[in-house]
């Protein structure tokens, strides 16, 4: 029996997913992905920098590269203000990069399975298709939640492509900050600059549970 189009693309998709990451955990490159490496070989090009930091984010969330090594070593080369911006914009570009080959290499599929087999699951779909943004941008403020994961999680959901856009946009912002101004304080870990970037990060992840006790006490109100 042959597989349809549909099923040869996502799993096509899970091997490149898992080839990824088993490329940086068996062998060597992991270790050229550090903040000093990465500050390094940025500050090498001089005034190329900023154009090479942005292609080495656009491109490293579709090869499952962490997120924030990258966005210290931008803290590190460029400092909080130019770091932020720059951040901000390559990592849009990457993690919209990723969740279109998701979208395109798994989508099809994850609809089929979850329309004949998981009507829960697909009501479920349907639900954060209507409420994309609000989805992309509560998830993209929590640093604790995988970066990369999300990119092809969305892909593979029906959450539309520009809701993902403005809210991976909106949302990153805080967190990439925070990392950066950490990235920019590394020189003297006893600062208070450095004390305010791990205070905000611990403020960002604890968003989840500021927010169910809010919504908690807006029911307590209604009532």
């Amino acid at each position: 029996m042959g597989f349809s189009s549909q099923t040869l693309k996502f799993v096509g998709l899970l091997l490149f997913v898992v080839l990824t990451i088993l490329a940086f955990q068996l062998t060597d490159l992991g270790r050229y992905i550090r903040p000093e490496e990465l500050r390094a070989a940025i500050q090498s090009v001089g005034f190329l920098a900023p154009l090479l930091y942005l292609l080495i984010y656009s491109i490293a969330p579709v090869f499952f590269v962490p997120g924030w090594i990258i966005t210290i070593g931008g803290g590190l080369a460029f400092g909080a203000v130019w770091g932020t911006v720059l951040t901000v914009i390559g990592a849009t570009i990457g993690a919209t990069l990723a969740f279109f080959v998701a979208r395109y290499m798994g989508r099809d599929f994850v609809a089929r399975v979850l329309k004949e087999r998981f009507k829960t699951l697909n009501t479920i779909d349907e639900q954060a298709a209507t409420h994309g943004f609000q989805v992309i941008f509560y998830l993209r403020l929590i640093p604790l939640v995988p970066f990369n994961v999300l990119d092809y999680v969305a892909g593979i959901s029906k959450i539309g492509a520009r809701d993902y856009f403005l809210g991976t946009f909106l949302g990153i912002i805080p967190g990439t900050f925070a990392y950066v101004y950490l990235g920019s304080a590394l020189a003297n870990i006893y600062s208070w600059r450095f004390a305010g970037a791990v205070g905000l990060l611990i403020l960002l992840s604890l968003i989840p549970m500021l927010y169910k006790r809010w919504k908690g006490q807006d029911r307590s109100l209604v009532r």
